[in-house]
């Protein structure tokens, strides 16, 4: 909020931090607030009903682009984000809350080992080479930078440290340890903690009708991860059996 009211959002940010804490839909969120046509001085949020947020909240704004891992295959040929759009946006339409492991399923990946490919590299730098379309930024969001392989990522270095006017890259990693350390050192870190127990066990009450026993229970196992909660609350029958245990 500091960063767009004084006019110096960073062109390249690293949200990190322990999964399940919201970065991803930090980073939707921040891209949807820069670009809201709507909101007015000193609003904490994006207004939600401009033309802007609401393609961004339908996944479909021609200025937001995501870059994401996936896995190769030849027939049909799979080589790039793009080419598993449809999926993304099947599963970020319903909770902007991920996981890899959410991911990989979507994509009946079995055990295939994703990656971020060289081929990506070269669709990035298409993408914002042109002018935006409709919003005075475009953002880049490439979730799991820690899962690029080492072409991709040095092909991409001279763009994140002086991308086009009006662009900004958004990385989200959960294992920042892993991301191409040239890469790191473009970006400005923002450390993500994990929630709150209260705070999980309200919105469990709030978007589950939990009683507030319960809500705190899944709370304290989820040990601040917000996706473990929602996985708790999707248990099948006999896990259920043994979480009531």
């Amino acid at each position: 909020l500091k960063s767009v009211a004084e006019g110096k959002i960073p062109h390249a940010q690293l949200f990190c931090g322990p999964d399940g804490v919201g970065k991803f839909a930090m980073a939707i969120a921040y891209a949807r607030y820069i670009n809201c046509t709507g909101r007015q001085p000193g609003d904490s949020d994006a207004c939600g009903e401009c033309p802007s947020c609401r393609q961004i909240t339908s996944m479909m704004h021609p200025d937001i682009h995501y870059s994401f891992p996936i896995y190769k295959t030849s027939k049909p040929k799979r080589t790039i984000s793009d080419d598993y759009i449809k999926e993304w946006r099947q599963m970020v339409s319903e909770t902007k809350y991920i996981s890899i492991e959410a991911w990989l399923e979507e994509i009946k990946a079995e055990n295939a080992q994703p990656h971020i490919y060289v081929d990506e590299s070269q669709e990035i730098i298409r993408k914002l080479t042109y002018k935006s379309f409709e919003s005075e930024y475009k953002v880049m969001i490439i979730w799991l930078p820690e899962m690029m392989n080492e072409e991709c990522a040095n092909k991409l270095l001279k763009l994140i440290e002086e991308p086009p006017l009006g662009t900004y890259f958004i990385l989200v990693s959960e294992e920042v340890e892993k991301v191409l350390p040239t890469i790191v050192s473009r970006t400005q870190q923002i450390w993500m903690p994990p929630i709150a127990k209260q705070d999980i066990a309200n919105a469990l009450q709030e978007r589950f009708s939990l009683s507030p026993s319960d809500s705190a229970q899944i709370a304290h196992m989820a040990a601040g991860n917000y996706v473990r909660a929602l996985q708790t609350i999707h248990l099948d029958e006999e896990n259920e059996r043994n979480f009531e245990r």
